[in-house]
């Protein structure tokens, strides 16, 4: 505004010459305006995206699930507690790792059916206490239970007092079976307490570093290897084992999800993409995330069909629809808060994530109803390609309205600095 006083003051009172006046005019139009079309993500009075600060007990949420009254559970980034967040009451609730289990915390969490909390455990960095075993907690009785992982088949010595099976990302089947994957002994477990214990099933690829795991509709179990550029496929029923190659090299893949479809959807951080595997033909499809290095770190499918995933670096929740093939990201109000893990609530229709940065310690929430009505009044062009072993299906989006925005300001910004050198040129003759 005091821009446009001063111009208006120097170039609009009492001038016939109408060139500084009109252009003038223009920018202070443009200056004022913004850029067309504005932020796709922008928040308003009403919002896509919600968050709740985390009290200062309990430090960033990290690994995040959703249970079916709604109740949202995390583990924390850098203590000993599991967390519960009631969204109707607003209200946290810390329950501590018993203190005789050592100096380690709560690392990759997931729900039982019947709503018991499993998780994996990774020690502090001055510590050498295990972490070969799995940990559950009871919501209705608020004690935990901890079982020692010993594979007998492994090369190594088991301690005195703890297990050698290190467990990482896991997930609970419908049957109550918990299954886990273990990087360090390149294997995918089944734990039953109280029935067959633990079972170990080798990865065919060596130092595959598995990552990601999912189960689809007829039980089997999905995950990715990160040091291998493959989709696994595991078959409890022949204990037979599928491996396929991602066409892309050194793509990093990360975590994955499973749709109603029995598609099969994973993000490659180091290719900024979202991919998706057709199990029937055995093919793949990718899609370049409109963001540039946003690190793409989390996915999920919603009941719906949509696909929603994080971008670490981004600082985003995007989403994609594959009826469409079109993208839309929705920008993190907190600056820099490195968005960790997601779950989805299906019956309420709401996304939760965590913003894991020290800074921004939060707990955000996406309102799936807003974000769809959103992205149905997005305009986004979208170009697919089919993919091969040596092109892969990538989809390209359009000219932003930032980028429209930003030229007219620079063309707006040119033409007054040029009629106004050209008026002083005159007034000097």
């Amino acid at each position: 505004m005091r821009i446009c006083r001063i111009l208006r003051r120097h170039f609009f009172a009492a001038r016939t010459d109408p060139g500084p006046w009109a252009a003038g005019l223009l920018f202070c139009i443009l200056l004022l305006a913004g850029p067309l079309g504005g932020q796709a993500d922008a928040q308003t009075t009403d919002p896509v995206i919600q968050e709740f600060v985390v009290p200062d007990a309990i430090s960033s949420p990290h690994s995040i699930a959703v249970g079916p009254s709604g109740n949202v559970w995390f583990a924390e980034k850098v203590g000993k507690n599991i967390v519960m967040f009631d969204p109707e009451r607003k209200t946290f609730e810390a329950h501590p790792l018993p203190s005789d289990w050592g100096n380690v915390g709560p690392s990759r969490i997931t729900l039982a059916p019947g709503g018991s909390v499993w998780f994996s455990v990774r020690r502090w960095a001055n510590s050498d206490d295990g972490t070969g075993f799995l940990g559950q907690f009871d919501p209705a009785t608020g004690s935990f239970k901890r079982y020692l992982l010993a594979d007998m088949d492994a090369v190594r010595e088991i301690g005195a007092n703890q297990g050698n099976v290190s467990p990482d990302d896991l997930v609970v089947d419908r049957k109550g079976l918990v299954w886990f994957l273990s990087p360090k002994e390149n294997k995918i477990y089944s734990f039953e307490p109280g029935g067959s214990g633990l079972q170990g099933y080798p990865i065919p690829t060596l130092h595959s570093y598995p990552k990601g795991i999912a189960i689809d509709g007829s039980d089997a179990i999905w995950f990715a290897e990160a040091n291998a550029n493959k989709i696994g496929k595991f078959v409890p029923a022949s204990t037979a084992f599928s491996e396929y190659e991602i066409p892309t090299r050194f793509a990093n893949p990360e975590t994955l999800t499973v749709d109603g479809a029995g598609r099969v959807w994973f993000v490659e951080l180091r290719t900024n993409r979202l991919s998706v595997f057709y199990p029937k033909g055995e093919r793949f499809y990718e899609a370049l995330i409109p963001t540039a290095g946003g690190l793409p770190n989390a996915i999920a499918a919603s009941g719906s069909g949509e696909i929603w995933f994080l971008e670490y670096m981004g600082n985003k929740v995007g989403i994609f629809d594959p009826a469409s093939a079109q993208f839309k990201e929705f920008d993190i109000p907190t600056y820099a808060s490195l968005p960790g893990d997601m779950a989805i609530d299906d019956k309420r229709d709401r996304l939760w994530f965590s913003e894991t940065g020290t800074e921004a310690k939060r707990l955000g929430v996406l309102s799936m109803t807003k974000a769809r009505a959103a992205m149905a009044a997005a305009t986004v062009d979208v170009k697919t390609t089919a993919a091969s072993d040596s092109i892969p299906e990538e989809y390209s989006t359009s000219l932003t309205g930032y980028a429209v925005a930003a030229l007219l300001i620079v063309s707006g910004a040119s033409l007054f600095a040029v009629l106004f050198i050209f008026r002083r040129w005159r007034t000097g003759q």
